[in-house]
């Protein structure tokens, strides 16, 4: 057997990087002295980074730690390397980091010295070692340049998979984020002599028919002018293209179109199907996602639908990825087990078996199709450093016709069409939100999930032909209107507070909140006309609520807000539909449930998909 060097990961400098990265310059590297953050010199005519004498970069970053131990777990690397090009005097150190109860430690593996007078490249074999990450400083004791840098592995020749790849991307209507994306894939992957050549197809999915397929399609993308299905439909247009290319692929990468990537993203995913274990041939690869307004905090690579309240959140919670111990504790969490696991298709690489052997996702229009196809296959997940993405306006937005509407209706077509999430109550979790969103006189986003158990209740044929579309437009129509507080009518314009204050009700208060609605069931003169100052999203805090008239919901992301008033007429009319609803839905809903359950083959097919999407 013969042993071949294959490469894992290429190390990231600052210009490597996407200019809007170029400030978080502690993703990639820190003063070795300060553990700050350190800026390096790029030469755009040498196309190197210059170390001035005397300098020493510390490598212990997101993009630039080499994760040893999760890649002896999972792939059939034998040994790793490290290669550099560079020139001038200096000396590169490797260490060990690993955390021993609360502290970080760092050993020294091996120290190196450095020294060229003319452009070179160095490979160093590193040492063994049974801790989680290795990394790297260099310092420099005279000028030096650096060129590139990667890390490598030895594997076997016979467990090196024929990896390809198709890489899907719907937009609609978000030409800034699609045009920068194409044009760094066809820079970086397409247009270049790379290990990926003839390894990535590139399928744009235009559901607003906005780009000129002529002015990007090439021989290794194509832009497709497609209907507004909504991610759902544009994603399952990407997999039915990619299941018909003359070569077909092995993998399918979804990824959404208001994000901003690195090419070195899709390298690592490459580079990591390459040498996977056969027993992790089928994961899928997840990729995390980043607040695009804070680019250095890692909010999701994982999900799960929560047994307690039917919500759906990460399956690590946000971490500040400047930090060692972030990394560290990233590593830890790779290994917690939950089940109702799915991969977001913010950035998700499916394997092509998954598709042919289970089907294609539900026509859900947007929300939950991810969530639906990663439990309905069982999916197990890969997760990588560098293997990310940075979404626009997802971490912590509330949009009611998202989070109450589609994300609760689809929540129940999926668990009934599929049979998944059995032992999550979510119809429990919206007679809740129900009733918190009427006594912070929330009215329409109460509607909202209402609306969501009727329409779920109409059953697989209404939803077959459904515009999600037009639906999703009625909804949205129902969002409440947000404005700059300062544009607020004046009487409001000088009220503040925190609207993520917490305030406590005693037991009594308590139940007179509860028993009368929130005021609802006594006259204004028993309510305070002072209005109180709430968050706007999921923070709900009864104790800010309580006997008030009037509340100023506000949404501190972007310092906007809304006046609400109680409104007995609304809220009474509401509360006699919403139990008029749930008796239907107490009646009929196995029955239907059964339709659903029945359609799922159909809804999955490629031929319901052809007429759906009208191809």
């Amino acid at each position: 057997m013969s042993e071949v060097t294959v490469k894992l990961q290429n190390v990231v400098m600052q210009y490597d990087a996407d200019a809007n990265l170029r400030e978080y310059s502690e993703l990639m590297h820190r003063s070795a002295m300060t553990k700050r953050m350190t800026h390096i010199i790029y030469d755009a005519e040498d196309h190197s980074h210059v170390f001035t004498k005397y300098k020493s970069v510390d490598f212990t970053s997101y993009f630039n730690c080499l994760q040893v131990g999760y890649l002896k777990e999972h792939t059939a690397a034998k040994s790793f390397k490290f290669s550099i090009t560079f020139k001038g005097k200096g000396s590169i150190e490797f260490t060990e980091v690993f955390s021993n109860s609360k502290n970080i430690n760092y050993s020294v593996l091996m120290q190196k010295p450095l020294s060229s007078e003319e452009k070179t490249t160095v490979t160093f074999d590193l040492p063994d070692t049974d801790k989680p990450l290795i990394s790297f400083t260099v310092t420099a004791t005279e000028e030096m340049r650096i060129y590139e840098a990667a890390y490598y592995a030895q594997a076997e020749e016979s467990d090196i998979r024929d990896i390809s790849i198709s890489l899907v991307s719907t937009t609609f209507r978000k030409e800034a984020f699609i045009k920068q994306n194409i044009k760094l894939i066809k820079d970086n992957i397409l247009n270049k002599d790379t290990d990926m050549n003839g390894k990535l197809f590139v399928h744009v999915m235009d559901n607003g028919r906005t780009l000129d397929p002529e002015q990007f399609n090439c021989e290794n993308l194509i832009v497709h002018p497609n209907q507004n299905v909504g991610g759902a439909g544009g994603f399952t247009r990407g997999m039915i293209e990619s299941l018909h290319m003359e070569n077909k692929p092995t993998h399918v990468l979804l990824m959404d179109d208001d994000v901003m990537i690195m090419p070195e993203s899709i390298f690592r995913t490459f580079y990591l199907l390459r040498i996977v274990k056969p027993e992790y041939a089928d994961h899928f690869v997840s990729g995390a996602m980043f607040d695009y307004d804070e680019r250095y905090i890692q909010y999701e690579d994982v999900g799960y639908v929560h047994k307690e309240d039917g919500s759906y959140g990460p399956l690590k919670y946000s971490l500040d990825m400047r930090f060692v111990d972030a990394l560290l504790r990233n590593e830890k969490l790779a290994k917690r087990e939950h089940e109702n696991c799915y991969a977001g298709w913010w950035f998700c690489c499916i394997p092509v078996k998954a598709i042919e052997k289970n089907g294609l996702p539900l026509p859900v229009f947007v929300r939950g199709d991810d969530v639906e196809f990663s439990i309905r296959n069982n999916a197990k997940f890969l997760t990588m450093n560098g293997i990310c993405i940075w979404h626009v306006g997802f971490a912590g937005k509330f949009n009611a016709a998202m989070e109450l509407y589609q994300v609760h209706r689809n929540s129940l077509i999926i668990q009934a069409a599929t049979n998944i999430c059995q032992d999550v109550d979510f119809i429990k979790r919206m007679k809740t939100l129900f009733w918190k969103e009427i006594t912070r006189f929330a009215y329409n986003n109460a509607e909202q999930i209402v609306d969501a158990i009727d329409d779920f209740m109409k059953g697989p044929d209404y939803f077959k032909k459904l515009s999600g579309e037009q639906c999703l437009k009625e909804h949205s129509a129902k969002n409440e209107k947000l404005v700059p507080r300062n544009e607020l009518p004046s009487e409001y314009i000088g009220v503040n507070g925190d609207p993520y204050e917490y305030r406590r009700l005693n037991r009594f208060k308590k139940m007179l909140y509860v028993i009368t609605i929130n005021g609802h069931l006594v006259p204004n003169l028993f309510l305070r006309h002072w209005p109180e100052v709430i968050s706007y999203d999921w923070f709900f805090v009864p104790g800010k609520n309580y006997r008030r008239r009037t509340l100023i919901a506000v949404n501190v992301k972007d310092d906007t807000a809304c006046v609400r008033h109680i409104n007995r007429r609304r809220c009474f009319k509401l509360i006699k539909r919403y139990r008029k609803v749930m008796k239907n839905y107490k009646r009929h809903h196995e029955t239907v449930e059964r339709t659903y359950a029945q359609a799922l083959s159909s809804l999955t097919s490629e031929s319901f998909w052809k007429e759906y999407l009208g191809i």
